[in-house]
């Protein structure tokens, strides 16, 4: 970013932001994201979650996960924390259709903050005059793609979390922040809950440093390991076993990037 365009972004910042939260319906990390962000200060102007059968198959999938935990409580959806806070709330059936398009456009936003979602496409990156952050529950670079987690553990790698901003390719923008994980859990789903905890503290973490007229970015390199496909049952059963026979990771810390 130039230098202007930085100062026009964090000026944009101190006199008030109206962002869009987008979400697949009820999935476990963009709901608790979403809480932690109401919580601690920056409720969206609009929530907006797609149905869709990708998307019911992939919060069944992580729900089902995250219910191994014996200790394991689901916190509200995010229908029920915008009916609590008066929080405008839609569903559509596609983030990437007009009907999203449309409500972005008509309701003032001018930043998008996503949950889990699909792949956004460039014409809603397009209609973000702020753009659009996300939250990869990986570190970046370096585990682009799906279920980063799951490959970090078999490949290895660090466990953590990257806010960037999106651009047209995949996990490929801008990174804001990295935030590591500590000691890693020695099984799968605690990961999951770990890394989901991870990246609502890391997204309100840099949301204050802009509000504060704070902002540190950094740009990818252009060569990096290959985008991540989703990672199979056997994939994660493999990940579980590994991090079961105590595999840990490195020391909690953070990089401003």
């Amino acid at each position: 970013m130039l230098i202007g365009a930085i100062s026009d972004y964090l000026k944009s910042w101190r006199t008030g932001v109206n962002y869009a939260y987008l979400n697949f319906k009820d999935h476990p990390r963009g709901c608790e994201m979403l809480e932690h962000l109401i919580a601690n200060g920056y409720p969206p102007s609009l929530v907006i979650e797609e149905l869709c059968d990708a998307g019911i198959a992939g919060t069944q999938e992580q729900n089902d996960v995250l219910h191994l935990l014996p200790d394991y409580r689901a916190g509200e959806t995010a229908q029920q924390l915008c009916l609590r806070d008066n929080i405008p709330y839609r569903i559509v059936s596609n983030l990437n259709d007009e009907d999203c398009l449309e409500l972005i456009r008509t309701s003032g936003i001018d930043l998008i903050i996503l949950g889990d979602t699909r792949i956004i496409k460039s014409h809603l990156i397009d209609a973000s005059g702020m753009g659009i952050i996300n939250v990869h529950p990986g570190i970046l670079p370096e585990v682009r793609g799906n279920n980063p987690y799951a490959w970090a553990v078999l490949e290895g790698a660090q466990q953590g979390v990257t806010v960037h901003f999106i651009d047209k390719g995949v996990d490929t923008g801008p990174i804001l922040k990295k935030v590591l994980l500590g000691t890693v859990p020695k099984n799968y789903a605690s990961l999951v809950k770990g890394l989901n905890t991870l990246c609502a503290q890391a997204l309100v973490s840099v949301l204050d440093n802009l509000s504060q007229g704070l902002i540190s970015v950094s740009v990818q390199p252009e060569s990096a390991p290959p985008t991540r496909k989703e990672a199979s049952k056997d994939i994660k059963k493999q990940a579980n076993q590994i991090l079961e026979k105590g595999r840990t990771g490195a020391p909690v810390r953070e990089q401003e990037c």
